[in-house]
């Protein structure tokens, strides 16, 4: 059986929503998928190859084509999972007899250690971004905002995306803990420190104010319905940042959750506890912190141990 591109993005749709039932996939993750496949079957009408009778060698061209658009490995690879995904469903569904692709592998990859904040830098940046809002409490609201998120963030190693589908009336009364679905639609315990607290209190009330109600999301935009992107979180942290000495490069939502693993596993916290605040489903992916722990500690000897001064010396 053949399709054409006129009811291929209704064969995406209905894939998309198999996607959502099986494993809950998030709305990015869907922006994600289609753009993979939409540039998927693209560079197949390019080079003339009918996309339902795609060949195991047609798609190595096309991890060729990628690697000289200097895609990295790991997008490669989320590439290569969504378009064998949907030609599994493609036979499932009887409109080709056989998946070609099934036995396409993934690319190697080397683990890049993430980009995390010292601890002092992490306090800076809360006591900056309270400074900057206490200057002027009515005009900077942002940094208030910014200052909760970096401490929720800190304290519980939430993603943000999943920080950002908090709705108030979820944690309107909450104590020390919250339940959260994250990754996955995979339910885990995620535990709030005071400080945190007193101010998610505020900020509650400072919403309600602005007449949202406890149905609204918690960082919803004061002025409409919407909810404030990460890009615009992003951005409020490089603002924040250019108040410090700290490295922009290294800042960003995601680094404060690395460093809340980070912290943790260097404070004595065990792997598998770090694990499940975290949500990885793997230990193997917890494990990278492992290493930047075995960094610091070789990077502590070769600048403290005396020897280290001996041989500096003689230099």
């Amino acid at each position: 059986m053949n399709f054409d591109k006129s009811n291929f993005n209704l064969v995406i749709e209905n894939f998309i929503s198999v996607k959502v039932l099986d494993k809950g996939i998030t709305d990015n993750t869907i922006i994600a998928y289609k753009k993979d496949l939409n540039l998927f079957i693209n560079w197949c009408q390019n080079n003339r190859i009918k996309y339902i009778n795609v060949k195991k060698e047609n798609f190595n061209f096309y991890i060729h084509f990628l690697k000289e658009r200097n895609v990295n490995s790991s997008s490669i690879n989320r590439k290569i999972s969504v378009i064998k995904s949907f030609y599994d469903y493609l036979h499932q569904i009887g409109l080709i007899n056989l998946n070609e692709l099934k036995t396409i592998t993934t690319q190697k990859q080397e683990k890049n250690l993430p980009k995390i904040l010292s601890e002092k830098e992490i306090l800076y940046l809360i006591d900056k971004s309270k400074e900057m809002y206490m200057e002027n409490p009515r005009k900077n609201i942002s940094y208030f905002r910014i200052q909760l998120i970096l401490e929720i963030l800190y304290s519980t190693g939430l993603r943000i995306s999943e920080l950002l589908n908090i709705r108030i009336n979820q944690v309107a009364n909450v104590k020390d803990k919250l339940y959260i679905n994250g990754k996955g639609n995979k339910q885990r315990l995620v535990i709030f420190n005071k400080n945190a607290l007193d101010l998610l209190k505020i900020w509650i009330s400072i919403m309600i104010k602005n007449k949202k109600n406890k149905n609204s999301y918690l960082f919803e935009n004061i002025y409409n319905t919407k909810i404030i992107s990460r890009q615009q979180i992003y951005k409020d942290l490089k603002k924040l940042a250019l108040k410090t000495n700290i490295d922009l490069e290294k800042l960003s939502p995601h680094s404060i959750r690395h460093s809340f693993a980070s912290h943790m596993l260097n404070r004595g916290a065990d792997l598998r506890s770090i694990q499940k605040l975290l949500g990885h489903s793997d230990i193997s992916t917890t494990e990278i912190y492992t290493q930047v722990r075995q960094n610091r500690l070789k990077g502590l000897v070769n600048n403290i141990h005396p020897l280290s001064y001996m041989l500096k010396d003689k230099g």
